[in-house]
C-alpha cells in the first residue's frame, strides 16, 4: 500500500511539474540529475543575487553530475537581447567592483559568442549572452571545458 501511496505520489508530482524547454539533458559527460523551472528557478535566482529581482520573463536551472563532479546551469530569457546584455554588462560591473564571490579571470570568444570566464566558489564559471538568453554555467574544473563546448552546441539555448 506505502509503495503504490509513493508511486502516485510520484507521478502526481512530475506530471504536474512544469516542463523544461532549455535546460539540455547532458552537458559532456555530466547527465542532468533534476531541474527547476518557472517560479521555483525565478525565486532562486532572485535569492542569489539578494539585490532584488534580476532573473528573467522564464528562468530554468538544471543540476548535473558524473560521478563526483558537479555543474549547474542558469538560464534566464528576457524579453529581447538588449534586456540580456544589459543584465550581463549589470552583472560583469558588479563582479569588477568586488562586491561578489567571484572574479573575472578571461573574456574569450568562441562561435561568435563572447564568454566570460569567472573563478569562485571553487568552480569555473561562464557567463555569456545568446540571444535573449543570460546564461550562466558552474562547473567543476575538471570537466568545465567540455561541459562548456557541449553547451554552445546545444540547439535549444543557441
Amino acid at each position: 500500500m506505502l509503495k503504490k501511496f509513493i508511486l502516485l505520489s510520484l507521478l502526481v508530482l512530475f506530471g504536474c511539474s512544469e516542463k523544461s524547454s532549455m535546460i539540455p539533458k547532458s552537458l559532456g559527460k555530466l547527465n542532468l540529475d533534476r531541474y527547476l523551472v518557472g517560479t521555483k528557478a525565478k525565486e532562486m535566482i532572485n535569492q542569489m543575487h539578494m539585490s532584488g529581482m534580476v532573473a528573467g520573463d522564464k528562468n530554468e536551472i538544471g543540476f548535473y553530475s558524473h560521478d563526483t563532479l558537479k555543474a549547474v546551469l542558469y538560464i534566464s530569457k528576457f524579453k529581447n537581447s538588449e534586456i540580456a546584455k544589459q543584465k550581463l554588462e549589470q552583472m560583469l560591473i558588479k563582479i569588477a567592483h568586488g562586491d561578489t564571490p567571484f572574479f573575472l579571470h578571461n573574456q574569450v570568444n568562441i562561435q561568435n559568442i563572447n564568454v566570460f570566464l569567472l573563478f569562485g566558489m571553487g568552480q569555473s564559471h561562464y557567463v555569456y549572452a545568446k540571444d535573449d538568453k543570460l546564461i550562466w554555467l558552474s562547473v567543476d574544473f575538471q570537466v568545465s571545458l567540455e561541459a562548456l563546448h557541449s553547451l554552445l552546441k546545444q540547439k535549444q539555448i543557441r
